[in-house]
């Protein structure tokens, strides 16, 4: 996964955030086993989510939530 990949992922959250005042988080959500973790990271942060999310596979969206599988 690269940067271009989050940013296709997370494109629809980022276009809603355009023109506001205040950014607000992006949602995701991972899932490792029987466990599942929301998250909310700004959208500037998009590059941190590298590293964690190595281990991780995108799985598609759960209500619009990108959700990402222990791989």
């Amino acid at each position: 996964m690269n940067i271009e990949d989050l940013q296709h992922i997370f494109k629809d959250q980022i276009d809603s955030m355009q023109g506001l005042d205040k950014p607000i988080p992006l949602y995701f959500m991972l899932v490792d086993g029987d466990s599942k973790l929301m998250q909310r990271r700004s959208h500037e942060d998009l590059e941190s989510l590298l590293p964690m999310l190595d281990s991780f596979q995108y799985a598609g969206s759960d209500n619009e939530i990108p959700r990402f599988v222990k791989g």
